[in-house]
């Protein structure tokens, strides 16, 4: 860590206690800007080196892509917190850092010696930032949960399928989960700025804060549908494709010739973009499709019709047609064909790495300093990498 060190956080620094993805991702978030991260793991490693995916499909705990891109940019120490000397090592690591971030429950830090209320009397001036599934307070405190638990008690799944893409059958069609961590990556951003806001707090007060993050709340912030239209309107939703619920259409995806497109011509200036890129069919000229409340109101049909449309054509051709009318439309995208296109090549959106020697690519940044631009210092650390390093350059320190 004695490297000089550039980016807009140079100079902070983060001990992070993560397991998974949501403080792993909030400690990259900083990391890769410039600030220390000092990875604390168990003797037997995060949970995320055994999840892949590895190259070959074979197991191994220093080539599991998911650690790797949540891991960049650290530096990695392996520390039992059952033992007396490793809770003594820990601590040592914490007199110097500005921001401690955990995802471990309220019981194990107190297991460890590491409620949040403790380290706030050892190390005043300690930004302690805790994401737990509902929080450290409420009747919810003490129960687990994980990545789908959290997820679905935070409405988001429920509401999913939801606007545009409602449900037609509520029994073949439950609630879904995204092929991802969603929850817990909207958690690691959350405590990442939240840690920050606390940071620009302490400049002013000089002592540090515990920021206390529930997941569940995190994905209820996200502006989730069904919570705004219970509270100003007192309706229920109920994901059916029905007119009450879906907004304003056309504004929705639809199958063409191979995949799906996505149609967003809510308004009334849409919609003629819409119709003229349709040939103006006298369908779509009629009383029943005039007005976006009729359109609305008679969406069901109007859907057919359209897709009567789009399955003649490939994405990339009613794209085209689209652009010609300069109406919103693009076809929904394979992560494969995502990693080909050409904005993501020019804004370097993923990064050349290597897994297990070989050469793959991983997303970078998701946004763009231009003053301190985003680089990977390191490589994700293997497990006690900076073991002899840090954690004896930690004791000198203290002695």
């Amino acid at each position: 860590m004695t490297e000089a060190v550039t980016g807009a956080l140079a100079g902070l620094s983060v001990v992070e206690l993560g397991d998974g993805t949501s403080a792993p991702y909030a400690a990259k978030l900083l990391g890769d800007f410039g600030a220390d991260v000092i990875k604390v793991e168990p003797p037997n490693g995060d949970s995320s080196r055994r999840r892949g995916p590895f190259p070959d499909n074979k197991p191994d705990p220093e080539a599991s892509g998911l650690y790797l891109y949540l891991n960049l940019n650290k530096f990695g120490v392996s520390i039992d917190l059952g033992t007396t000397d490793g809770r003594m090592e820990f601590d040592r690591l914490l007199t110097k850092a500005d921001i401690f971030l955990t995802n471990w429950s309220a019981d194990a830090l107190r297991s460890a010696n590491l409620a949040p209320a403790d380290l706030r009397e050892r190390h005043p001036r300690l930004i302690v930032t805790t994401i737990t599934p509902f929080g450290m307070t409420g009747p919810w405190a003490e129960r687990r949960g994980d990545e789908l638990i959290a997820f679905a008690m935070s409405g988001m799944a429920y509401g999913t399928p939801g606007m545009p893409d409602a449900s037609e059958d509520l029994v073949r069609e439950p609630p879904l989960h995204p092929a991802g961590f969603a929850g817990e990556t909207i958690a690691g951003v959350v405590a990442a700025h939240a840690s920050m806001a606390a940071l620009f707090g302490r400049a002013q007060t000089d002592e540090g804060c515990h920021v206390e993050l529930s997941q569940q709340a995190a994905m209820a912030a996200m502006q989730i549908r069904d919570i705004t239209t219970a509270s100003y309107t007192g309706a229920a939703y109920n994901r059916l494709l029905n007119p009450i619920t879906i907004g304003r259409m056309p504004n929705f995806y639809l199958p063409c010739k191979d995949g799906y497109v996505t149609v967003a011509a809510p308004m009334d200036e849409h919609w003629t973009r819409l119709v003229q890129a349709m040939n103006s069919p006298a369908w779509a000229l009629s009383d029943e499709y005039a007005t976006g409340a009729a359109r609305t109101a008679n969406w069901e049909t109007l859907r057919l019709k359209l897709m009567d449309w789009t399955m003649t054509l490939t994405g990339d051709e009613l794209h085209a047609q689209a652009e010609r009318v300069q109406l919103p439309m693009f076809p929904f995208y394979s992560i494969r064909k995502l990693s080909g296109s050409d904005q993501v090549r020019e804004r370097r959106s993923l990064v050349e790495v290597s897994i297990g020697g070989r050469a793959a690519r991983m997303p970078g940044a998701p946004f763009s300093m231009r003053g301190t631009p985003w680089q990977m210092r390191r490589p994700a650390p293997r497990l006690g990498e900076h073991n002899n390093s840090l954690l004896s350059q930690t004791a000198e320190k203290v002695s």
